[in-house]
């Protein structure tokens, strides 16, 4: 669904599973929805909504999720995230990539129409397994927010995020930012605490600009603001804690910093140094790394929003890390760099010279890059440019080895238990409760776990799901060891719509034309109740049980069909359209 395809309210029909329709049924409400909002216009803007103003368009595990919300009288925002073609929406951790096209295999997540890249956790799904009907939802997007729907009870004191997760950063660089709003959509008025941080990294997390008072009456809102700034390279968790009313209200805060050492510097009399020796680091700049289709971009820019100070792109064959050692680099070459100070850069030829370069097995970005340059302009300029370039640089690469023997009890309250790490430099370990498989899950996935020597308390979860605990052991340069994983519940049944079917053969006569068809590979494990004969744009169609399907009333002259499966979960992807020549 493009961005620029933002729908208003009124424009979008909530068709439930192909049953109802925008004009025989209102879109159901309820959920709450906390966000910075990543829209270029008004990026970083908290938005807040709940209750009556937000509502669904659609919710299932075919289509996704299309959620539309009043923030105030004069804005809104949106929620619209689309399953993987052909696979059902399911908890997890997922890497997102922006914009994808046909055949897309993580889901495509937009905010206020903005397409969200990085990670994204689903923490929590339930859906009806006789049509797909999601019942339940808990989605984070780490330094942007949360949305939900289906947890919270009818009157109660809403948090606006019952987890907040920040985006990984360095240390030394300002605080991030994330605003908590606390809503009583009771009739009665509550009394509130102070808002407290606790926990093993508690140091690096604050609450500041809180509006909540010691009393926070029916309907109305506060808010407080919760910040991050790490203080330890690796993991951080803590947690927030609220008194309402006679009970103690807790929100799990989750954070990371990067390691090392990371930081670029450029030096030359060209055009590009001028005569200068640039130095950027993490401490005192905004450092990133993107990958740019053939390699990566380590850029700079300058805090105070005025852009970028230094950045170097590195191109290499297929995106592998560059190897140990001394290497050429050209303008064309299977290697090539370019370092851009100040928006001044060239195309240029010259060496670069490797300590370290580790790319991440997960993302495909550097994880850890040690090297020196030295650069000619292509433009038959015979002044250097040298310089370095350091991401999380450091002696110590070497992931310790993960817990073992972990296990979860049987019975409630559960508790999960484990073995320490072999490795003599681990110092710690982060538990995290994910649900589902555990698959791709991070110290950053789920929620977390209140670590007490070798064991941990697992919480009370919703029946028939499944949960992993997993494990990770950190040493003392912050490196994060695989994860040592323990699942407990069973995984609940999913269903989608059916997949696509093939056409076989058509046959035309005068004004018809007669389709066969085989069924599709996948069901979505749901018995398919008809199929459906249609032209490509679906003007004229007719519905029927087995192949063969014939339409009838067509004009003649060339067309194209296609089949499409229907079970109690909607319609399902039409097979491959095939041309025909009506008499």
């Amino acid at each position: 669904m493009a961005a620029a395809a933002l729908l208003t309210a009124g424009a979008v029909g909530f068709t439930g599973l192909g049953t109802a329709s925008a004009a025989t049924a209102a879109p159901p409400t309820g959920g709450v929805l906390q966000i910075l909002s990543p829209h270029y216009s008004n990026r970083g803007t908290p938005q807040f909504a709940d209750g009556a103003n937000v509502q669904r368009y659609l919710a299932d595990t075919t289509r996704g999720i299309d959620a539309r919300m009043t923030v105030t009288a004069t804005t809104g925002a949106s929620f619209i995230l689309t399953p993987p073609d052909g696979k059902p929406l399911t908890t997890g951790v997922y890497r997102l990539v922006g914009t994808q096209s046909y055949g897309a295999n993580v889901p495509t997540l937009t905010i206020n129409g903005e397409y969200i890249s990085g990670e994204f956790d689903i923490l929590d799904l339930a859906s009806n397994p006789t049509n797909g009907a999601i019942t339940r939802f808990d989605g984070i997007v780490p330094g942007v927010g949360e949305y939900r729907f289906g947890e919270d009870a009818a009157g109660s004191v809403v948090f606006g995020a019952r987890n907040l997760v920040f985006t990984k950063t360095f240390i030394g660089l300002p605080k991030t930012a994330q605003v908590e709003t606390v809503h009583n959509t009771g009739t009665s008025a509550v009394t509130l605490g102070t808002p407290t941080v606790a926990g093993v990294n508690a140091s690096s997390f604050s609450v500041s600009g809180s509006t909540c008072k010691t009393t926070l009456a029916a309907g109305a809102t506060c808010t407080f603001t919760v910040g991050f700034a790490p203080k330890t390279a690796g993991p951080a968790t803590a947690a927030l804690s609220v008194k309402v009313g006679t009970a103690t209200r807790t929100v799990p805060l989750t954070g990371s910093s990067f390691l090392g050492t990371t930081g670029i510097t450029s030096s030359g009399k060209g055009i590009v140094d001028q005569g200068k020796t640039t130095k950027v680091t993490a401490a005192n700049t905004a450092m990133t790394v993107v990958s740019i289709g053939s390699g990566w971009m380590f850029n700079a820019d300058r805090l105070d929003g005025s852009g970028s100070a230094l950045n170097i792109r590195l191109t290499s064959p297929n995106d592998q890390p560059i190897p140990v050692g001394t290497t050429k680099t050209t303008v064309s070459g299977r290697y090539s760099m370019v370092d851009t100070v100040n928006s001044s850069g060239c195309d240029s030829n010259g060496t670069i010279t490797v300590k370290q370069f580790i790319n991440d097995p997960v993302s495909g970005l550097p994880d850890t890059v040690d090297m020196s340059f030295v650069q000619y302009c292509d433009n038959g300029e015979k002044l250097p440019q040298t310089g370095t370039l350091q991401w999380q640089a450091r002696a110590d690469v070497a992931a310790p080895a993960a817990p073992t023997a972990v296990a979860v009890s049987a019975t409630s309250p559960r508790k999960v238990t484990w073995k320490p790490s072999a490795s003599k430099d681990a110092k710690s370990v982060v538990a995290r409760l994910v649900q589902g498989s555990g698959a791709n899950a991070t110290p950053q996935s789920g929620t977390p776990l209140t670590v007490s020597g070798t064991s941990a308390a697992v919480p009370s979860v919703p029946a028939g799901q499944q949960y992993t605990v997993a494990l990770f052991a950190v040493d003392a340069t912050g490196n994060v060891s695989k994860a040592a994983v323990a699942r407990f519940g069973t995984a609940p049944v999913t269903v989608t719509a059916p997949g696509r079917p093939t056409i076989t053969s058509t046959s035309s006569g005068t004004g018809t034309v007669t389709v066969s068809f085989t069924p599709p590979a996948s069901d979505g494990g749901l018995p398919i109740t008809s199929y459906v004969l249609s032209t490509l744009y679906g003007s004229q169609q007719v519905s029927g049980t087995s192949s063969p399907l014939t339409l009838t009333g067509l004009p003649a002259d060339g067309n194209m069909v296609e089949i499409t499966a229907v079970n109690a979960a909607g319609k399902g992807t039409p097979s491959y359209a095939v041309p025909v020549t009506i008499g």
